[in-house]
């Protein structure tokens, strides 16, 4: 049994162990610490309080609660402790890789965005990655792509607001004429894959290799011209080379000007020697 006039009262309890009266107040309450009371009212608390306290403020820096550390104190055991700390290791776990998976795809969208400051007027050829878009906003269009389109768009950004181009539209490419695009939902293959999106048949594919590729800005996604787009049949034309394949466009920013939208579009198209 306890001596109820041993032990330290709650002043210098909170001197020893350097928490406040209120956090152990608090433990009291909650049931984590069992302190003796003396004859005038004060509680006493001994050894076994000071430790519970340091254990559970262990227990609470892994993000358990008061209600779980007391309920592990007073009814579990130690194997049931280990299985809690294997199932919370294997959560923890989960979220870092969504974490870094997280991190590496906002690493990847402002290496994107960042074209947008060194990309306008100038093409850069690149070897790149497969991409696919799915779209659902375009004269001719049908009303019913939401099924598909809405688990794209529940994985933003991994996913990216696309604009595209087919290739029989490049290569009819001309002073003076615009472009039948469609706008809708794109993604890098590896994430189509990773989190196992609808690809339809409509879908637009282009697997991965040589581009080239060029920033511009427009007032109207689905009225890019070859104007807009002349400097990548320059660049073609220039290097022995044909387009062979749709464009594919990320849509990078938004901009709200005094003269209305404003979009900054990264547009890209898979290019081969001419010759083959």
């Amino acid at each position: 049994m306890r001596n109820s006039e041993q032990g330290d009262t709650i002043a210098r309890l909170s001197r020893r162990l350097g928490i406040t009266n209120d956090t152990i107040r608090h433990y009291r309450e909650t049931g984590l610490l069992h302190p003796s009371a003396g004859e005038n009212g004060y509680y006493r608390y001994d050894t076994h309080d000071m430790l519970r306290i340091l254990i559970t403020r262990e227990m609470r820096s892994m993000d358990i609660s008061l209600k779980e550390a007391a309920d592990f104190s007073e009814h579990r055991n130690v194997s049931d402790f280990t299985a809690f700390l294997a199932a919370r290791e294997a959560s923890l776990s989960e979220q870092m890789e969504k974490l870094t998976l997280a991190l590496e795809r906002i690493r990847e969208t402002r290496v994107y965005a960042e074209c947008a400051l060194t990309l306008p007027g100038k093409v850069e050829a690149f070897t790149g990655p497969g991409t696919v878009a799915v779209c659902a906003i375009g004269p001719g269009l049908p009303h019913d792509r939401g099924r598909v389109l809405g688990p794209w768009a529940d994985k933003l950004p991994f996913t990216y607001v696309s604009a595209t181009i087919p290739l029989e539209e490049l290569d009819r490419g001309a002073p003076g004429r615009a472009f039948s695009v469609t706008a809708g939902i794109g993604a890098l293959e590896k994430y189509t894959g990773a989190f196992r999106l609808p690809v339809p048949e409509y879908a637009y594919r282009q697997p991965g290799g040589s581009f080239i590729r060029t920033c511009i800005t427009t007032r109207d996604i689905l009225a890019v011209t070859y104007e807009d787009l002349r400097i990548l049949y320059e660049y073609r034309d220039a290097h022995g080379l044909r387009f062979a394949g749709c464009s594919g466009g990320r849509v990078l920013f938004l901009e709200n000007t005094a003269e209305g939208p404003l979009y900054h579009l990264l547009v890209w198209v898979p290019v081969r020697p001419a010759a083959t």
